[in-house]
C-alpha cells in the first residue's frame, strides 16, 4: 500500500489551521484507507505559540515547524520507510526545507508524487509575499516542476499562476472546508427571526484586508442604523496588525461608538456562536481567494456583503457585492441585503467547498491529472465521487 505523507500547517487553535490539519484533511483521506496509508508528519510546535511577526503564520515559527517536519521525514527516509510511488501532500506551498527532501530522494533514486495547496504566493500583488518575488519566484517555479497537482481556491488564482509560468496541473477546489465537522462544533443554528441585528467582521487587520475601509464603513453604517451592532472578532489573545495605525483607529472608534465592539480571544465555538446569531458578515479584502470567512459565515446562516473584486464575483451573487473602495455603494448593498432578508442561496458556498475538499482526496488517491474546477464543474465532480463510492 502506498503511503500519503501529510505535511500539515502549525495547528494554531487561534486560526483555522488546527481544524484543517488535524481534523478536516485527515478525514478527507479516510475513504481511501484501503489504498493509502495516511501518515501525519509532525513538526516541533508549542501549542501556546502566538503570531509574533507575520500576517498569516509566525515568520520564525513557520520556518521552524516546516523544517522540523522535513527533518522527521528524512529520518523516515533513512529508516527505509519511504518507497517508490508514495505521496507527499503539502498543506501550504511555502514549505521551507522541502528542497532537502527533493535532494535526498534524488540521491536515493526514489520516485515520489508531490501535491500541494497553494493559498496565494508571490503571483498576487496584494499578498505579503509579493515584495519577495525577486527571490521567491525561482523557488516557486522550481517546486512546480516536481508537482503532480496543485490545489487553489479560485479560477483567477489559477490564471495568475499560469501567467507566472506554473506548468503543473492546477485544480480549482475552493478551500477544503469539512462542513459536517465544523457544524458539529456548534449545533446551535438560529433562523433569521431569531438572529440579532449584528454585522460580524472577522478578517485579519493587515493591509491586504483593507481594514481602514472597514472602519469607515462600520462608522457610517452604525450612524445610519441605530438598531444594529458591529462586531470585530479574533481568536488571538489580542488584536494584531502589520499595518501602522489601524489598531489605534479601531480602538478610537470603539470608544466613541458603543455599538462597535471588538471581541478577542474567542474559541472556535464562541466564534461559530457569533456567526450563528449574527445576520451579516462583512468583508473588505483586497486579497482573498475565496476566504475562510465567507465559508464559515454562510455555513452558519449569515448573509454577506463583500467587495466585487478578485475571486468573489465567481461565486457570490451580484446583489451581495459592492464596488470596492466605495463607501456609498457599500451602504446601498447593506440596505439591499437587509431589506431582502437572508438569501439562503449563499449556503451553496460551503457545499461546493466541501465537495472541493473531497475532490482533493479523489485526485490524490486516483492519480487523477485532468484539471477540475468545482465552481464550474460541480455536477462532474459529484459524478466522479459517486463513481468512486459505487465501485
Amino acid at each position: 500500500m502506498r503511503k500519503l505523507f501529510y505535511f500539515g500547517l502549525e495547528p494554531l487553535k487561534a486560526r483555522y489551521t488546527y481544524q484543517l490539519s488535524k481534523e478536516w484533511m485527515p478525514a478527507t483521506f479516510e475513504p481511501y484507507a484501503d489504498q493509502l496509508e495516511f501518515v501525519d508528519i509532525e513538526g516541533d510546535f508549542d501549542p501556546d505559540q502566538q503570531i509574533k511577526i507575520g500576517a498569516v503564520l509566525d515568520a520564525v515559527g513557520r520556518g521552524k515547524f516546516a523544517m522540523s517536519q522535513c527533518s522527521n521525514f528524512l529520518d523516515m527516509l533513512n529508516r527505509d520507510e519511504v518507497k517508490d510511488g508514495d505521496i507527499i501532500f503539502l498543506q501550504d506551498y511555502w514549505h521551507p526545507g522541502i528542497e532537502s527532501i527533493l535532494y535526498a530522494i534524488d540521491l536515493y533514486g526514489i520516485d515520489l508524487k508531490f501535491y500541494s495547496m497553494l493559498h496565494a504566493q508571490s503571483v498576487d500583488e496584494y499578498d505579503f509575499t509579493y515584495p519577495m518575488k525577486n527571490w521567491m519566484r525561482g523557488f516557486e517555479l522550481g517546486l512546480d516542476k516536481r508537482m503532480s497537482g496543485i490545489f487553489v481556491g479560485s479560477t483567477i488564482h489559477k490564471e495568475q499562476l499560469r501567467q507566472a509560468g506554473f506548468e503543473a496541473p492546477i485544480h480549482v477546489v475552493s478551500l477544503p472546508l469539512h462542513a459536517e465537522m465544523a457544524l458539529n462544533k456548534n449545533p446551535k443554528y438560529n433562523p433569521l427571526d431569531q438572529r440579532q441585528n449584528t454585522v460580524v467582521y472577522s478578517s485579519r487587520l493587515d493591509k491586504e484586508k483593507n481594514p481602514f475601509f472597514m472602519l469607515e464603513v462600520a462608522e457610517a453604517f452604525l450612524a445610519d442604523n441605530p438598531d444594529w451592532t458591529w462586531h470585530v472578532t479574533t481568536s488571538g489573545k489580542e488584536f494584531k496588525s502589520s499595518l501602522p495605525g489601524v489598531l489605534g483607529a479601531m480602538h478610537e472608534l470603539e470608544k466613541r461608538q458603543p455599538r462597535f465592539v471588538c471581541m478577542h480571544n474567542l474559541t472556535k465555538q464562541e466564534y461559530y456562536e457569533q456567526l450563528s446569531t449574527a445576520r451579516i458578515q462583512f468583508n473588505s479584502a483586497l486579497q482573498d481567494y475565496v476566504s475562510w470567512t465567507v465559508l464559515e459565515a454562510t455555513l452558519f446562516g449569515c448573509d454577506v456583503v463583500y467587495p466585487n473584486f478578485r475571486s468573489f464575483p465567481e461565486f457570490i451573487p451580484k446583489d451581495k457585492l459592492y464596488q470596492p473602495f466605495d463607501v456609498h455603494d457599500c451602504l446601498k448593498t447593506f440596505d439591499h441585503v437587509i431589506d431582502r432578508g437572508n438569501n439562503f442561496q449563499t449556503m451553496r458556498f460551503p457545499i461546493v467547498s466541501d465537495l472541493g475538499r473531497q475532490m482533493e482526496g479523489y485526485i490524490i488517491a486516483n492519480d487523477y491529472d485532468k484539471e477540475i474546477n468545482v465552481w464550474h464543474e460541480e455536477a462532474y465532480c459529484k459524478h466522479l465521487l459517486e463513481q468512486e463510492q459505487n465501485g
